[in-house]
């Protein structure tokens, strides 16, 4: 005999590929002709930037650019000079299964670049970076809430879940021509920029989502007055768009993203012929993922008080976004540069970090490391190049009303760093930027599917009203109760009890 099974909707995600795909890095280079010749190499590094994503049936195809820059010492060896080639890379992935309803979340990992002068004039360049995306697909399943059917009792438990509202992406421009301040020389040729996008604010707006923030610019440029006197100029670029393609509502947990999809920036004159602007030409990527608190009442078990039950039960693991933290702290650390000295820093700058966040002792706690790299003078004017690794810490408070044994998902950027010469070192103050993604997960086994096996009759005692059991402190009255083929809300009533577990150990009288 077959049961009516009520069933109810839940929206979910579902992780279709979650990895990466490496991309080599193999460039013979020779110097253009306005370059000088190499004397020594200082930094060679790969910056990949993803232009574009899209998913075919089961196929996820990822584009993009990668610029690799070397600055390098002239043959008079004190003026620093910078040369760069840019190519462009294509990365297919294929899933598990067809997605009809997903996202793409993507970014690139440097793994390594190796670089040596072959003659004054050429390079050889090698390396690698990662292509790493995750695609989640919204899975639109159902589970068992409710059994209908004669002499038939079931274990029901409601549980928290975070519906998979929506996501979408965007790409966008952002034009912007900046001027140099009167105290500034003009700028002859930029050596070297980097772009920085911070959110300020996001709301729902009739079901699109408004996000607002900022870009902060730097350059490193060489002087009209001076090719080896190098300037550093900062900006922050305001910006807002509506993000279109979600369900965004006020009661969603709405996570967003932004990534500097492209970025080109040129010199160019004032009225008078001065070289005192720049023109920046920049794309922002900016995604979004709305999750929806919801409840979902599934069935995790049953029996008959008439037949011995066949049943099938799967694995059903629910997760529920409960806080999108969003952390800002100042990292302070010393470095040495002693046996080399310093009397200037052109630049300092972060290209590598790595963060993990776990929640302990009440509070959500995130470990990590970010590189500096430093482009600096010696005591003799010339110019060298350093990096140093700088390990971190930080807490944030979480509260005994939290909930315990939550899963983090982290992420950190290094919005800026400042520093002060100090004799044979620097004192850096490093901007950290921290995210994490706090969620709960319960994992159950539930009922998929259930009948009634009519050759197989539950024994019944039906010769007295009541029996008597003696418990012990701890036993489920569920167990008790499929037992003596009666029902859980029927020896709670007849014993005036009201948990779902025997109290004190004692008697009880279970109605037949």
């Amino acid at each position: 005999m077959d049961y009516m099974l009520n069933r109810e909707a839940l929206a979910a995600g579902e992780v279709l590929y979650d990895g990466s795909q490496e991309q080599p890095v193999d460039l013979d280079i020779s110097l253009p002709d306005y370059c000088p010749d190499i004397q020594r190499i200082l930094k060679c590094q790969v910056y990949p930037r993803i232009t574009g994503r899209n998913i075919i049936g089961d196929r996820v195809e990822l584009e993009g650019t990668y610029n690799v820059k070397v600055f390098y010492l002239d043959a008079g060896g004190t003026t620093l000079r910078c040369c760069e080639n840019s190519s462009s890379f294509f990365a297919a992935i294929t899933l598990k299964q067809p997605a009809e309803s997903a996202h793409i979340f993507s970014f690139t990992r440097v793994e390594y670049i190796n670089c040596r002068a072959t003659s004054p004039r050429r390079l050889d360049i090698h390396g690698a970076f990662s292509v790493c995306a995750k695609v989640i697909a919204r899975t639109d399943s159902e589970v068992v809430c409710g059994i209908e059917g004669d002499e038939i009792e079931q274990k029901r438990q409601t549980m928290p879940y975070s519906r998979l509202a929506g996501f979408c992406g965007q790409q966008f421009p952002l034009e912007e021509v900046l001027e140099l301040p009167a105290s500034k020389p003009g700028a002859d040729n930029i050596l070297r920029a980097t772009a920085f996008a911070s959110l300020q604010d996001s709301k729902a707006v009739a079901g699109k989502l408004m996000v607002k923030g900022e870009v902060t610019l730097k350059i490193l440029y060489s002087s009209v007055l001076d090719e080896s006197m190098l300037e550093t100029m900062e900006y922050a670029i305001p910006f807002s768009q509506m993000l279109d393609g979600g369900e965004f509502t006020d009661d969603c947990l709405c996570e967003v993203k932004l990534d500097i999809a492209g970025l080109t920036i040129q010199v160019k004159n004032d009225y008078s012929g001065d070289k005192t602007f720049f023109d920046v030409q920049a794309s922002l990527y900016a995604e979004a993922v709305a999750y929806q608190p919801a409840e979902v009442t599934v069935v995790t078990d049953a029996y008959s008080k008439a037949y011995e039950l066949e049943i099938g039960y799967q694995q059903k693991t629910l997760e529920q976004v409960v806080e999108l933290l969003n952390d800002s702290t100042i990292q302070k650390s010393s470095i040495s540069l002693e046996g080399t000295g310093i009397s200037k820093v052109f630049d300092i700058w972060n290209e590598l970090s790595s963060v993990t966040a776990a929640e302990q002792d009440g509070q959500i706690v995130y470990k990590g490391k970010f590189n500096v790299c430093i482009l600096a003078a010696n005591q003799e004017n010339r110019p060298f190049y350093t990096e140093r690794m700088v390990d971190f810490e930080y807490a944030h408070p979480w509260g005994a009303e939290k909930p315990k044994g939550v899963k983090c998902i982290s992420w950190l950027n290094v919005a800026g760093i400042s520093y002060r010469i100090t004799g044979d070192g620097i004192e850096i103050k490093a901007e950290l930027r921290l995210e994490a993604q706090v969620i709960t997960q319960n994992s159950l086994k539930i009922i998929s599917e259930i009948r009634a096996d009519e050759d197989r009759p539950r024994a019944r005692d039906t010769s007295a009203a009541l029996s008597i059991y003696y418990a012990d402190p701890g036993e489920s009255l569920w167990d008790i109760a499929r037992a003596y083929c009666t029902s859980v809300d029927a020896i709670r009533q007849e014993n005036n009890l009201t948990g779902e577990f025997v109290e004190s150990r004692g008697m009880l009288l279970i109605p037949m």
